[in-house]
């Protein structure tokens, strides 16, 4: 085949042009520190570079949501953390004030201090926010635990579940004299009053609508749901005619209590229901005071407008997950909600404390008012005087049983505060092992940072020492290929001829 010149010149500009694209290459590698310029320089390079960025990209998102999720954990559980400390300092106090004694100064003192104690876990630490975001309350993060002001344009009707083993003993004052002009020494004899005792449970709401139960079941010992609606007995405590009428059923009877929140079981249908489990009543409230909590934070709950008749259901009480994704493929739960760590048994146990001590002042009221009478008394009156000194004698015995009972309600203050104590401390627990999990895929992405960033520097990033030497010899290649080619472009056809 006959070469020509032409053809000659042509190929040392190809070949050429390959050493200075070669010679360019290895420049630019030296000067950027990069392997590729462009994606189509090697694909695959290109391809793995993309999917480390995403990945770096994922893994810095990630992070931040980590950091937000320690922040809101952290506050959470200092909160709760905080309140335990509140329920044991709660406890000592019943604790002292059960083992002491009580007159008229302490009970005053007794109910300040337990409702501050009470104001303090409920409205400083359960309705606490983190950077307007409320905490404790689900999903629903802008709508505080409590309500903020009274109100009563709304009526809830709570589905509430409790344990049948909360249903207690309850020892109570029954019967007990009134002064009333006239009245024999026989007549207040016979209206001496009573220790007696029945079977009681505190559903979580006093000042209930003045209507029956609308549902009362519980399930027996072979899980069958039985339903006791038909022996409740709404009764209220002004239409007594004796002292603690409301808390004296009969023995197949289940009194509700609207004004108090109390459910009063007989002997009977105690012995049926003690057995079983999963008490569950369901009642109306439309009264709420400032700062009673919200029931749709606590129970499942419908609730009318009372002006548009409007009815919203709440069903998801106690499992409403706030998930942050913290790593690839994993969510974390980062909030507790009230109902799973602060009981509402606490401002219970402090209504009936109170109660019962506005119904020691009254007794006692009563005991100076026949005291009085007696001072101012005609000493010649006899019958009168051996009545009022009868009525002084009944109301003393009233005053020494109403004691007890204050003692025994401050005794199982204790109690009330041991268990909200355990439930809190599950609810801890159960928070310690999510920000364990947390903190373990902090440090699992930070490995993986580190593991991608070399990656994507092995992948992307051109060898110095490599890049120089490929450089230098694409140099001395270029100069010897432009020395070759001047010899052949400078010769002309006469040179061969």
């Amino acid at each position: 085949m006959r070469v020509t010149n032409s053809m000659m010149r042509n190929n040392s500009m190809l070949n050429m042009q390959k050493n200075k694209k070669a010679y360019n290459k290895y420049l630019m590698q030296y000067n950027t520190q990069k392997k590729i310029q462009r994606p189509s320089d090697d694909p695959t390079i290109a391809s793995r570079a993309l999917k480390y960025r995403t990945t770096l990209v994922e893994i810095n998102q990630y992070q931040k949501n980590i950091e937000d999720a320690t922040a809101w954990m952290d506050s959470t559980e200092s909160i709760l953390i905080d309140v335990d400390k509140v329920l044991t300092q709660m406890r000592d106090y019943f604790t002292e004030a059960a083992t002491g004694t009580v007159n008229a100064k302490d009970r005053a003192d007794i109910v300040t201090n337990i409702k501050q104690y009470a104001y303090y876990i409920y409205e400083q630490d359960a309705n606490s926010d983190y950077a307007g975001r409320y905490l404790f309350t689900g999903y629903r993060t802008d709508i505080p635990l409590l309500f903020d002001e009274a109100q009563n344009n709304e009526t809830y009707t709570i589905t509430e579940k409790m344990d049948v083993d909360d249903i207690r003993q309850y020892k109570y004052v029954y019967g007990g004299p009134e002064y009333a002009a006239g009245t024999t020494a026989d007549q207040y004899a016979q209206q001496a009053p009573e220790f007696a005792s029945t079977h009681r449970i505190l559903v979580s709401y006093d000042n209930c609508d003045a209507s029956n139960i609308k549902k009362l079941t519980y399930k027996d010992e072979n899980g069958n749901e039985q339903d006791i609606t038909s022996k409740v007995t709404m009764k209220k405590i002004e239409d007594d005619t004796k002292f603690n009428e409301h808390l004296h059923p009969g023995a197949d009877e289940i009194f509700y209590i609207p004004e108090t929140g109390e459910l009063i079981f007989g002997d009977d249908v105690y012995e049926d229901v003690r057995s079983g489990s999963d008490l569950t009543a369901e009642y109306d409230k439309t009264q709420f005071e400032a700062n009673d909590i919200r029931p749709e934070h606590y129970f499942r709950c419908s609730v009318v407008d009372n002006a548009t008749k409007e009815t919203t259901l709440y069903t998801n009480a106690g499992s409403q997950k706030l998930n942050y994704q913290i790593n690839f493929s994993q969510v974390l739960a980062v909030n507790t909600e009230a109902c799973n760590a602060i009981d509402t048994s606490i401002g219970r146990c402090v209504e009936d404390i109170t109660n019962l001590c506005n119904q020691m002042d009254i007794m006692e009221r009563n005991l100076a008012s026949a005291e009085k009478r007696i001072a101012e008394c005609d000493e010649g009156d006899t019958a009168t005087l051996a009545s009022l000194n009868e009525l002084k004698e009944k109301l003393s015995t009233q005053i020494q049983l109403q004691t007890t009972v204050l003692t025994n309600a401050l005794s199982a203050g204790i109690t009330t505060c041991q268990e909200a104590q355990e439930k809190l401390n599950v609810a801890l627990a159960d928070h310690g092992a999510r920000d364990n999990r947390k903190t373990l895929s902090k440090n699992k992405l930070e490995m993986q940072e580190i593991d991608t960033e070399e990656a994507k520097s092995d992948n992307e990033n051109a060898d110095l020492g490599e890049a120089y030497i490929n450089f230098t010899e694409a140099d001395l290649l270029y100069q010897a290929v432009l020395g070759a080619t001047s010899k052949i472009l400078g010769q002309s056809l006469l040179n061969f001829i």
